[in-house]
């Protein structure tokens, strides 16, 4: 990601939509497993999480609010991406499990294949069941994949076409050096590729609303000590559990 890039373009839609821009994107504080952070003008660094104003995420989270699912049970998750260390991918997907939810993770077992991946089978408070396959491919050797399904009572939703279950682009084309493929998501950062996008539109979303930045930074600092705890019962091939008086 080039952060001065970015930062042009958060001020341009500050102005645009008149909102105050006295926050820049920079690196995530040390040890915090996220994709970046806003830091505001004389406040802490804020971490973003911008898989929650993600659309197909959005999406999904609507047709569990509005019952279009009834009687959630289960939520299966698998994401393989280029991040640098498994906590990341782990932290990602479990947000996007209280997300969905609106509960928060109760207990957790995890099995690891070395510090890149693992399988984790968690459990909610409001007792819905999940299953995260995660993988982290530092360089991006592997093709970028993910996917979330949401297992109910009535219906199933994926956030992915049903018949391939693969990510799409827009464009493919066919060159002597290969396949090159592209897709524009957002037509007001029309250049920039997802993982530029979401962070800018996260800061966006914390400018905007004020009240999220508590928000996140509680669920941000309260994840990232779970996933620390699963990972190293992973290693220890132990369950976890966690309590209110442990979250803190």
């Amino acid at each position: 990601m080039n952060l001065t890039e970015m930062n042009e373009a958060l001020v341009r839609l500050c102005a645009k939509y008149a909102v105050p821009s006295d926050g820049r994107l920079v690196a995530p504080p040390a040890g915090m497993p996220v994709p970046a952070a806003l830091q505001r003008t004389g406040g802490p660094a804020t971490p973003l999480l911008p898989w929650r104003v993600e659309r197909r995420f959005v999406e999904l989270k609507k047709m569990i609010d509005d019952h279009t699912l009834e009687e959630v049970s289960t939520l299966r998750f698998f994401a393989c991406l280029p991040e640098e260390n498994l906590a990341a991918v782990l932290l990602r997907e479990l947000d996007l499990c209280e997300f969905f939810s609106g509960s928060r993770l109760r207990s957790a077992f995890a099995v690891g294949g070395g510090t890149r991946c693992c399988n984790v089978v968690a459990g909610l408070d409001n007792g819905w069941n999940c299953s995260l396959e995660c993988v982290a491919d530092p360089g991006g050797r592997l093709k970028r994949l993910d996917r979330h399904e949401i297992i109910a009572r009535r219906g199933v939703a994926s956030d992915r076409v049903v018949d391939t279950q693969l990510p799409q682009a827009s464009i493919y084309v066919f060159t002597a050096g290969g396949e090159r493929c592209f897709t524009d998501c957002d037509l007001e950062l029309f250049g920039f590729d997802e993982t530029a996008i979401w962070p800018l539109r996260a800061a966006f979303a914390v400018l905007s609303r004020p009240a999220l930045a508590g928000e996140w930074e509680a669920a941000a600092d309260r994840l990232a000590r779970q996933v620390s705890r699963i990972l190293a019962g992973a290693a220890a091939g132990e369950s976890t559990v966690f309590t209110e008086r442990m979250e803190g």
